[in-house]
This record gives structure tokens, C-alpha cells and sequence, in this order.
């Protein structure tokens, strides 16, 4: 069964997300507006009465101004990364860059990039461990414990193969 909630936002003009989410508060604050009377008499069942005189009367509102600060930066906060999040949505709607990646290189490539066999490249592939170092010259150095017995085949596969440059 399709659920019967729609959600299509594309479909849907800014001007109508707008209007639609200021309507749900304006409904809310009427429901809370409704519930009022309400809440204020299960506060008064269980003890609000007593809160009340302790700080309302009493002065002891003083004592909320912390957490209130608390809320207002949390709110500066929550809006601040909601503009940034819209921000990034205006800059960067029709500019998808993670869906071209590039094609990935093979053993091919790699061989002829590394100046070896495309054999060596598909064994230092299926290798677990391989380190791999550079000479001064910019030659390929191999070391590690799957490749220490090739070690010796690359420099003889220097010797037939033109230097990289």
C-alpha cells in the first residue's frame, strides 16, 4: 500500500513550503492556546502553585536568566547552520560534483606509470602488504613481505624498460 503521505517537494513552489510550514505553527500555538487552561491545572495539581510563588513572587527568576542565554545561542546557532545549509543549496543546486568520478586506472596504466611489468602490478595487487620507496632518480624501490622475492625481477625489469622522466 502506498503510503498516504505525499512528499514531493520539487512539485511544490517556495512560496507554498513557506505559507504551509508558517500555517502548521500558527496551528500549533492555537492548540497550545486551547491546552492552556489545561496544563495549568495539572501544574497546580502537582505542585506548581509552589514553583510560581518560589520565583515568579519571589524573585527568583533571576535564576532562569542562564539557561535562557543557553536557549538563545542554541537558537543563534540552529539558525545560523540552517542559513549556511541554505546557502550552500542556492550555490550549489545544479552543480552535482560527486556523481563524474573518473574512470579507474588499471594495471596497465600503473605499469606503464611505474616504469614495471603489468605482471609485477598485478601481483603487488593481491599482495597484502607491499611498501613501496623511491631512489634518488625517482626509481621504484619495492620492499615489504610479500614482495621481497620480486625485489630483485624489478631491477632487471629497470634494465629492459626506458626510465621515467
Amino acid at each position: 500500500m502506498k503510503s498516504p503521505i505525499i512528499e514531493n517537494r520539487r512539485g511544490v513552489s517556495r512560496f507554498q513550503r513557506y505559507s504551509q510550514g508558517l500555517l502548521t505553527g500558527i496551528f500549533w500555538v492555537i492548540l497550545i492556546l486551547l491546552l492552556r487552561p489545561l496544563l495549568t491545572l495539572g501544574a497546580w495539581l502537582v505542585g506548581g502553585h509552589l514553583f510560581s510563588r518560589a520565583f515568579l513572587q519571589a524573585e527568583g527568576i533571576e535564576l532562569l536568566r542562564v539557561p535562557l542565554i543557553y536557549v538563545v545561542v542554541v537558537v543563534l546557532m540552529g539558525i545560523t547552520l540552517i542559513g549556511w545549509a541554505s546557502y550552500n543549496l542556492l550555490r550549489f543546486r545544479h552543480n552535482e560534483r560527486r556523481i563524474h568520478q573518473p574512470d579507474p586506472v588499471n594495471p596497465l596504466e600503473l605499469a606503464e606509470f611505474f616504469g614495471v611489468s603489468e605482471m609485477r602490478v598485478q601481483h603487488w595487487q593481491r599482495s597484502r602488504r607491499i611498501i613501496m620507496h623511491h631512489d634518488e632518480l625517482g626509481r621504484l624501490e619495492v620492499d615489504g613481505a610479500d614482495s621481497d622475492r620480486i625485489l630483485h625481477h624489478i631491477h632487471v625489469d629497470r634494465q629492459e624498460t626506458k626510465p621515467l622522466t
